[in-house]
């Protein structure tokens, strides 16, 4: 590879990019604790300064001027167990808090079947009579909205009975955000604003929010029960910051769990 005249070689240039890649994440690092210090200090909530997004990103807009305007067959509601990469990311930055809770739930309510979920909405859109397309609904640091669907034996699936015909997907989406603002519908907390939120404020506009809906949607018990540090959650809307930041910039999703 040839750099302003120069030959060099394409390992160092993969060294050159680790090195920079390794840097930029320790400056993260260092960057979150000095700067946890700093609103301690002057009683700062990061709350105040998050990096809100107010649009969808390139990708969902594509899908949604695409497919938007189809009219709703089916609408499923699902809910399957967080990755292992996400279990694994909340034990580093709970400091293994959240391992040592969901132990200590699981033994409480003697079950080792428990686990957290992940919730999202499988629509069904009519083409024509004999054509449908299927598009997954959730959230993660921001809207994810995407054609690739993955049903595994780990997922559960509950029917959403809506009339047919009766919604497109921009009618039930630009309903939510009207109604609940763009703060609270682009972006993402952990405790606050989550997966189960979004769905939560979906279902209260085709009118489903139910009580078994809730059932199977929230676990509210285990939640309460953890308690995560300032610090941890710092650690947490840092990286949302981040990854909120770097998505407005590229116009493009990089978080899918």
């Amino acid at each position: 590879m040839k750099l302003y005249g120069i030959d060099i070689p394409f390992r160092y240039i993969n060294y050159i990019f680790s090195i920079f890649l390794v840097a930029g994440f320790f400056t993260l690092i260092v960057g979150i604790i000095c700067s946890y210090y700093v609103f301690k200090w002057f009683k700062i909530s990061i709350d105040n300064y998050y990096f809100y997004l107010n649009e969808y990103n390139n990708e969902c807009s594509t899908i949604l001027e695409q497919y938007g305007d189809l009219p709703v067959k089916k609408i499923y509601l699902v809910r399957h167990p967080i990755s292992r990469f996400m279990e694994n990311l909340l034990n580093i930055v709970t400091f293994n808090k959240f391992k040592e809770e969901l132990n200590r739930y699981k033994e409480r309510n003697n079950t080792d079947s428990f686990f957290p979920f992940h919730t999202m909405l499988y629509i069904e859109l009519k083409i024509s009579k004999d054509e449908s397309k299927f598009l997954v609904i959730d959230k993660n640091n921001c809207i994810r909205i995407s054609p690739t669907l993955k049903i595994t034996n780990s997922c559960e699936l509950r029917n959403i009975k809506v009339k047919k015909n009766k919604y497109t997907l921009n009618k039930i989406l630009e309903t939510t955000r009207k109604r609940i603002g763009n703060n609270k519908y682009f972006n993402w907390e952990i405790s606050k604003n989550n997966c189960q939120i979004f769905i939560k404020e979906i279902l209260i506009t085709l009118k489903k929010f139910t009580k078994r809906n809730r059932y199977f949607m929230f676990q509210n018990e285990f939640i309460e029960e953890i308690k995560i540090s300032d610090f941890s959650l710092h650690i947490i809307r840092s990286l949302t910051n981040s990854i909120n930041f770097l998505e407005n910039f590229i116009g493009k999703a990089i978080w899918c769990p």
